[in-house]
């Protein structure tokens, strides 16, 4: 029975990536993108892959696209972040593999912990390494055998050692990442460029045994 895969944006790798596990004729392929020239892409290329236009970070998009009944799903998008949120999502579903694209070296080590299956970098060989994990039937799972726990908090900016920093500046650190920034009503995807200010709210996963650590942080001037 052919394995049943969403691929969640990318762009060019996610439409490399169909190409190559096209040739293999053995997976029913979904593709979650937001981006409507990317998507005609997609059609243009291949008219045997399911598409849903969308934002895999929501619940109900992934429903969709079906991840009650898929084997893998890969996380794809130019957004460090964006892969680990959808990862988090995907750990309440029965998943085979949950394969996630970082192109930054310093957030495999955190991704690895959350119980992500699988983790492939650099950008340039993304493609060809996801499919490697794919197809291949000895890839390595990872998981973080209950030796760290994480949970998501939000908080909000208050601590002068904060405010008017850039987000890159401050995460990731060993005992968190910032994942959204939210600015008045624009909630923000964290970017490195992004600059914090007073009242700024943060949603951000950290290990549970620092979360009060982290809270102090952001919220006050001075640790006890």
């Amino acid at each position: 029975m052919a394995d049943n895969i969403i691929i969640v944006g990318g762009k060019r790798v996610c439409i490399r990536l169909i190409g190559l596990l096209k040739r293999k004729a053995q997976y029913n392929i979904t593709v979650i993108e937001d981006n409507r020239k990317t998507l005609k892409d997609i059609e243009d290329k291949f008219d045997d892959v399911n598409i849903i236009k969308g934002d895999a970070t929501n619940k109900a998009v992934l429903e969709q696209a079906g991840i009650a009944d898929a084997d893998i799903i890969v996380a794809a998008t130019s957004i460090d972040e964006v892969n680990l949120l959808i990862g988090i999502l995907s750990q309440n579903y029965n998943l085979k593999k949950i394969i996630a694209r970082t192109a930054n070296p310093s957030h495999i080590k955190m991704f690895k912990k959350l119980g992500l299956n699988e983790v492939v970098s650099p950008e340039l060989t993304a493609c060809i390494d996801i499919q490697k994990h794919i197809v291949e039937p000895k890839s390595q799972t990872i998981n973080n055998g209950g030796k760290e726990q994480y949970e998501i908090i939000k908080v909000p900016v208050k601590s002068s050692k904060a405010i008017g920093k850039e987000i890159g500046a401050l995460s990731p650190a060993d005992d968190y990442i910032i994942m959204l920034c939210t600015k008045g009503d624009r909630e923000l995807i964290a970017q490195n460029n992004i600059i914090l200010e007073k009242g700024d709210i943060l949603t951000i996963l950290a290990k549970s045994r620092k979360i009060k650590k982290v809270n102090k942080f952001f919220t006050k001037d001075r640790l006890i």
